[in-house]
């Protein structure tokens, strides 16, 4: 989609591309992007389907936009993408998804439905004194001094803030401001976090500053978004010839590089106990979604922690293989090595199969659990938790085969450190 003046451009289908049909295409990981660069090639550049290939290392698609139920482990899910109207890419994508629910419909149309039906709001965005609403909730407590560094924050270039803390830039009195505590929550910041990232949030977000004491602003899914989300893009590109191949590891991809271009020559993977080389031609084209979330996830259970790994391998192997032959793709090591301990998001699926925490939730939102609506609309934060612990609840039941009625009802819980 092209944006400009209006939207003359908005929607119109672009020309096919000279020469498409002779290409292929090929995606390292089945994360959104992925998934989204696959249906754009078959819809706007009129890729045939067939000659598009996604490896995945995992025996599932849709990297960390998860939601599955592990019979050992019960119902897991990383968290969840917090939308809202401006992610003009992906309502643009999903405008062209078929609704695995809802004949005659899109996947977007099934969400925009589901909003103005239940639109999103969070009555209780932040408690303190155990389970008390903050006497200041709807204000974000900003000084005039933490406004202008906000200001000032905006106004500085990036190179200019190479290797500087969010706590280089900001003044005490800004980080026991509402606004920290909800901007630090709801995107998992910490003080010794990168200036240049939440510089980048901030132009991004600016304007929702305004509802970020109730996020009005947020759009949800009616299940958790693998379910309402992944899984019917991937039925979509499967219906148009797309092949998946599970269990594969992308161990290299070679270059040759020419005058400003470079260009892959080979994909080197494993599968099934089997190498295999697959020889790219000039026209094909290679997608790699290095670094991942995914690959940096370890879980936990009720009796032991997720382990700390730094260096799982897998797509932080692949760049490094990458980088250490062409140190224009950047230096891995500084992502996925030497982190401190502190520096961790931790998640938590916490499924309720009794009916005792259900009144707590009521009495804190004044929304009944069971009622299928909109129950926090986002993130509950604890002020005076020393892990700035929070809690979410959305609609139930949050996965198509959990019995909300029996009161099976889905929690997400998260410390931000």
């Amino acid at each position: 989609m092209y944006r400009s003046n209006g939207n003359f451009e908005a929607y119109s289908r672009p020309p096919k591309p000279e020469g498409v049909g002779d290409r292929r295409a090929y995606f390292v990981g089945s994360g959104l992007a992925s998934l989204a660069g696959a249906l754009f090639l078959i819809r706007d550049a009129q890729m045939p389907g067939s000659a598009i290939t996604i490896f995945e290392e995992l025996d599932i698609p849709g990297g960390s936009m998860d939601g599955i139920l592990d019979r050992d482990k019960g119902f897991i899910i990383r968290g969840g993408r917090e939308m809202e109207a401006h992610f003009e890419t992906l309502w643009d994508l999903f405008r062209s998804v078929p609704s695995l629910d809802t004949p005659d419909a899109s996947v977007l149309d099934e969400m925009y439905w589901l909003h103005k039906r239940d639109p999103s709001s969070n009555p209780c965005r932040a408690i303190h004194k155990r389970g008390s609403v903050l006497p200041e909730v709807t204000d974000l407590t900003l000084t005039t001094k933490s406004i202008e560094e906000l200001v000032a924050l905006a106004l500085t270039r990036e190179e200019d803030l190479d290797d500087k803390r969010i706590d280089e830039v900001f003044s005490d009195e800004f980080f026991s401001s509402n606004f920290w505590l909800y901007w630090a929550t709801m995107f998992a910041f910490e003080p010794w976090a990168s200036a240049t990232e939440m510089r980048r949030y901030i132009m991004r977000f600016v304007h929702h500053i305004s509802t970020l004491s109730d996020l009005t602003s947020l759009r949800f899914t009616h299940y958790n978004q693998y379910e309402s989300l992944i899984l019917p893009l991937v039925s979509h590109l499967k219906s148009q010839g797309v092949t998946f191949r599970y269990g594969v590891i992308v161990e290299d991809v070679l270059m040759s590089a020419s005058v400003g271009k470079k260009h892959a020559t080979q994909i080197q993977l494993h599968s099934r106990d089997q190498d295999e080389r697959i020889d790219v031609g000039p026209k094909d084209l290679v997608f790699i979604t290095n670094g991942s979330i995914t690959e940096s996830s370890t879980y936990g259970d009720n009796d032991t922690p997720a382990p700390v790994i730094t260096d799982r391998g897998g797509a932080w192997s692949l760049w490094k293989r990458m980088a250490a032959r062409d140190r224009s793709f950047g230096r891995p090591e500084t992502f996925c090595e030497n982190i401190p301990e502190a520096n961790w998001t931790i998640s938590a699926t916490v499924t309720l199969l009794d009916d005792r925490i259900a009144p707590y939730i009521e009495r804190l939102t004044g929304r009944d659990p069971h009622s299928g609506a909109i129950i926090t609309g986002g993130p509950c934060s604890i002020q005076d938790s020393n892990w700035l612990y929070g809690f979410t609840m959305s609609r139930q039941p949050h996965f198509a085969s959990q019995d909300a009625e029996k009161g099976g009802l889905n929690l997400q819980a998260q410390h931000v450190s």
